[in-house]
């Protein structure tokens, strides 16, 4: 798991400097619908579950500010369809 990146970039921006990673960020800018623009890399990881403890102790910290944690990669193997 690597540590935090303070300035604020765009989604597409985070999923192409932490490839096939977890990432959780802070929120800084929201679309119409509460849609994350742009965040601060709080950090990121290969493993989801090494961001649980970062998300869980942050939002106490800061309880009236937005995170989102994402994976900035492929939803499916190559080849699969994913059906919701």
């Amino acid at each position: 798991m690597k540590s935090q990146y303070r300035a604020a970039l765009s989604v597409p921006e985070i999923e192409s400097r932490y490839p096939d990673e977890w990432v959780i960020v802070e929120v800084t800018k929201i679309d119409k619908i509460k849609g994350p623009l742009f965040g601060r890399v709080l950090a990121h990881s290969r493993n989801r579950r090494d961001l649980v403890k970062i998300n869980r102790a942050f939002s106490q910290r800061n309880p009236r500010r937005m995170t989102y944690v994402f994976f900035a990669g492929p939803v499916a193997p190559e080849g699969h369809t994913v059906i919701v």
